[in-house]
């Protein structure tokens, strides 16, 4: 027979059941720019390289955050290098604050209403989205946490939680800047029930909330307090009243903005799931209500833990709103990720507390069947609004797999992670060179996705626009993209590509396609001859070397040009021994007249000298674009190098090392005309 209990048990198996597997299936359609792949690849460095940070990744204010993400991230990367054991991790952090929800809100407001907090919780499109993101700012258990130990202190009176409650404030600060809305949370709580704070669990909780940040203000004192003074200047500078903070707070609730993620089909996707996006504005109203509801009680209840537990979860929703209700830099949605599950924890209230007053009513009137009827037709309302809610979760997982590269999602992790194994495939004992538009790892996004997934073999970056590398190794892999699909030509990488392709020295690998037309090429170095690679071009004598070691072998140029053209230079390029690699060089390739005024002139970095090794033979390539009005003419062509920032030439040198030029001229024969 199925008692109450058993059924309440029944319904939670069944909430968790269905939370746990939107945050856990499919974990590789998870977005994975620079900002997910800079965590991982952090916390590979503190899993595996001894990096131990003091600070973490900079916020969108320029101020660092702490380090506690990066030191998460690094124990399911011990455990499994592949990033994706970062997003499995964060999976279950956030599947275990539906617990941690439930447990609260039972304890604090009582079964039924646990449960409907929960389900809330559990379903609603943004906290799906937010709990499988690898960021700082998006794991509730640690807000839960804190709450948690709030309640223990100030309702449960159980002063030793105070301890617990300063420990989980510097956790929170150790994922996201913003948690500083929690301090005056704390400090108020701890004002309005002082009778609950005991003097020694205060000075110890204060010791080790001071203890744990002391490696971070010890860092930042050694930087001129950067990252004080940034903070100082974001709360005092000039504000502007917005309703943000609001708008976010609501539209978290539910699934309202979240069709911004399909990016141009948002209104395709929004049309695709029908016309029950107004359950968003249902929970809207129940939360106005629910915190109007949850006021009173914190004022008029005759129960003190009654009282006190929705005073602190005023204090939860509303602090952080009024913070940023005149924002010195515009406030962003992920910032009340914090809020989670305190919205759902009022509505799962009042909306108990209304079924009890309908049935008292109901019931002093002779109409208890009447009134359950019409509860079991709301409860079906409900019901039906989840579920819509976790069609839009699951319709939205489609638009990732059909529209990948929309621009509001991100291309998912499971396309680059694909390349990547390919890619390792082609050279398990070779390297890899990375050829994109991008070369820096952390700072750009295409680098720092394929540093993390490649983290377990030798790889290197260049832009395969203007740099093709070929190492002295047998074997060699080079994985091109992401390479979007052309408008009015060949896509600038696959320009690039095409000159070690034509000579036949690749033989291509699988490409991985996404549904909308990007592709991630492969290619395999098959071992033949490096001399292929500047077969036809012209030879400089027998090289001509730089005091950097680097040694200019040939050249490709048009012999004549048009006023208004613009051509391609090639220049064949090896190192024959190591570089400094704290010393960034860029290349220059500039074209004078006959006086030796310059009028053309490109210059790149587009293979890093970080990158460099011993032997490697490069073919860089360099777009001069001529003024229409050029005279005809003679026109002399020139290479060479210089350091950057302080804009150094690179001499040539003779055979003694003695510097004799300042670059090398390839010809000043170019014909114009």
């Amino acid at each position: 027979m199925l008692t109450k209990h058993r059924i309440h048990l029944a319904l939670l198996v069944l909430i968790l059941a269905v939370g746990f597997s939107l945050r856990f299936l499919q974990p590789t359609l998870v977005e994975f720019k620079r900002d997910e792949a800079t965590i991982a690849r952090l916390g590979q460095a503190i899993a595996y390289e001894g990096y131990l940070p003091a600070v973490g990744v900079d916020s969108s204010l320029g101020i660092d955050n702490l380090p506690l993400t990066l030191y998460l991230a690094a124990l399911p990367l011990r455990a499994w290098v592949d990033p994706l054991s970062v997003v499995v991790f964060t999976c279950m952090l956030n599947s275990l604050a539906l617990l941690v929800c439930y447990w609260l809100t039972r304890t604090g407001l009582g079964k039924t209403e646990a449960l409907l907090a929960t389900l809330f919780f559990a379903v609603s499109p943004w906290a799906v989205l937010y709990a499988r993101k690898i960021w700082s700012r998006t794991l509730p258990i640690f807000t839960l946490a804190f709450m948690v130990s709030l309640f223990l202190t100030f309702v449960l009176r159980r002063k030793w939680a105070l301890v617990a409650a300063f420990v989980s404030l510097a956790g929170l600060l150790g994922l996201q800047l913003e948690a500083l809305a929690f301090v005056p949370v704390l400090g108020l709580a701890i004002l309005l029930y002082r009778d609950a704070v005991g003097w020694r669990p205060l000075l110890v909780g204060v010791l080790v909330f001071c203890l744990l940040l002391l490696p971070y203000v010890l860092h930042d004192a050694r930087q001129g307090w950067e990252n004080a003074l940034g903070l100082l200047g974001y709360a005092g500078g000039d504000g502007v009243f917005s309703w943000d903070a609001v708008w976010y707070a609501l539209s978290l609730l539910g699934g309202q903005g979240i069709e911004g993620q399909a990016g141009p089909f948002y209104l395709q996707f929004r049309q695709e799931l029908g016309p029950f996006w107004w359950f968003n504005h249902v929970l809207s109203v129940l939360l106005a209500v629910s915190l109007v509801y949850g006021s009173v009680e914190a004022f008029r209840s005759h129960d003190q833990s009654r009282r006190r537990t929705f005073t602190l979860m005023l204090l939860w929703f509303f602090v952080p709103i009024l913070l940023q209700l005149r924002p010195s830099t515009p406030t962003q949605r992920h910032y009340y990720v914090m809020h989670y599950p305190v919205q759902y924890m009022f509505i799962g209230a009042f909306l108990v507390q209304v079924a009890a007053w309908v049935m008292r009513w109901a019931t002093a009137r002779g109409r208890a069947r009447m009134a359950q009827i019409a509860w079991g037709a709301v409860a079906s309302g409900l019901a039906l609004g989840c579920g819509w809610q976790v069609l839009v979760t699951a319709h939205l997982r489609g638009y990732m797999v059909a529209h990948p590269t929309t621009g509001g999602y991100g291309i998912p992790l499971r396309y680059t992670r694909m390349a990547a194994i390919e890619v390792r495939d082609l050279a398990p004992d070779g390297e890899i060179i990375v050829l994109a538009e991008e070369t820096r790892p952390i700072m750009t996004e295409t680098p720092t996705v394929f540093d993390a997934l490649l983290f377990t073999v030798p790889h290197r970056f260049a832009d395969g626009r203007y740099a093709l590398p070929l190492p002295e190794s047998e074997q060699v892999a080079y994985i091109v993209g992401p390479l979007a699909p052309p408008v009015g030509g060949d896509h600038p990488l696959e320009v690039g590509l095409s000159r070690l392709v034509s000579l036949s020295v690749l033989e291509e690998g699988p490409a991985v396609e996404l549904a909308d037309g990007v592709s991630y090429k492969t290619y395999k170095w098959t071992g033949a001859d490096r001399d292929a690679l500047v077969s036809g071009m012209a030879p400089l004598a027998m090289g001509i070397p730089f005091a950097n070691n680097v040694v200019f072998a040939a050249y490709e140029a048009p012999a004549r040009v048009s006023p208004g053209e613009r051509f391609d230079v090639w220049l064949a390029w090896w190192l024959r021994a190591g570089v400094p690699r704290d010393v960034d060089t860029h290349f220059t390739v500039q074209l004078f007249d006959a006086e030796g005024v310059p009028v053309s002139q490109d210059d790149h970095a587009a293979f890093a000298s970080d990158q460099w090794q011993m032997d490697d033979l490069v073919l860089s390539r360099f777009g001069l674009s001529l003024p229409p009005e050029l005279a005809p003419g003679n026109y002399r062509l020139r290479a060479g190098m210089y350091t950057y920032p302080d804009i150094q030439s690179v001499a040539v040198v003779d055979p003694q090392g003695h510097p004799v030029d300042d670059g090398v001229t390839l010809t000043d024969a170019l014909v114009v005309q």
